[in-house]
């Protein structure tokens, strides 16, 4: 079963959606490759994905989850969804997660902690003990100059499981051993810390990334990782050109490592009962 854990679908309806854009990028994927709920369940078919964990477009929509809220209750099936906090002010927060959680139905949340700051704002601690009560994972996106604090974040709230977004965009083009990765594999392996590789940093490996896919394993736990496509943002090869091309870069784990990779770990983290979806 393949689960992507990471695509943004942006709303045909800008009225009743509407963005936070103060003028609109024509050259942004937004513009020029936008992608409706409708939309991607045709290419999840045509790719052999189960299921889709639908994540924030933060650029777009910012903390108005509406549009990925009402496409996972409309194929409560297929898709599951990741919603944006912000972090500011704690009652405000926990009312913003009881909301995506209990209101919404959504499976997770994504908190935004690469705002420019070299430290991570000690703000976001009264939402991660509401996400520990509440028993979701959170999507924690960062910078590379943040990582060094993530352990001791990690460490404080071991009742969360931490989903690290897109390795913590930290520079691969000198391999996993190379000065640019090297925060990253200094984060080390936790029991609640799974680290998210999407086709960006797959992209980012010189040579084979299933190289990459292979020192995450032995570092953090091949059942640790979790594939996102980052479509549409990334689509130069259309979706099911992303897929093939996590399929093969998987091939590269030991045991049952790829399948860990390309949906199961994905599925026990958003998706409590994912049945056997049409793709499966």
């Amino acid at each position: 079963m393949i689960v992507d854990s990471h695509v943004h679908v942006i709303a045909e309806d800008a009225s009743r959606y509407p963005s936070i854009l103060r003028s609109r990028d024509e050259n942004a994927w937004y513009s020029t490759h936008p992608v409706t709920a409708e939309e991607l369940l045709a290419l999840m078919d045509d790719g052999g994905v189960a299921w889709t964990i639908l994540v924030q477009p933060i650029q777009v929509y910012g903390s108005d989850n509406s549009y990925l809220a009402d496409s996972c209750a409309a194929y409560p099936d297929r898709l599951r969804g990741v919603a944006v906090v912000d972090v500011g002010e704690p009652a405000a927060m926990r009312a913003d997660l009881h909301r995506s959680i209990r209101e919404q139905g959504l499976a997770g949340i994504r908190v935004n902690l690469a705002t420019g700051a070299e430290t991570i704002d000690p703000r976001c601690h009264p939402l991660l003990e509401s996400a520990a009560e509440s028993d979701v994972p959170v999507l924690v996106r960062v910078t590379p100059e943040q990582l060094p604090q993530l352990p001791a974040l990690i460490k404080r709230f071991p009742g969360v499981a931490f989903v690290l977004d897109h390795c913590g965009f930290v520079d691969f083009r000198d391999g996993p051993d190379g000065r640019g990765a090297a925060p990253l594999f200094e984060v080390g392996a936790h029991d609640n810390l799974y680290v998210k590789v999407s086709t960006m940093n797959l992209y980012g490996v010189a040579d084979d990334p299933g190289t990459l896919l292979k020192e995450l394993g032995r570092c953090f736990g091949t059942d640790r990782l979790v594939w996102g496509s980052d479509y549409p943002h990334t689509c130069d090869r259309g979706y099911a050109g992303l897929v093939d091309y996590a399929r093969e870069a998987a091939r590269a784990l030991p045991g049952e490592g790829a399948e860990d990779y390309l949906g199961r770990t994905a599925a026990k983290l958003w998706c409590p009962s994912p049945g056997s979806p049409a793709g499966s």
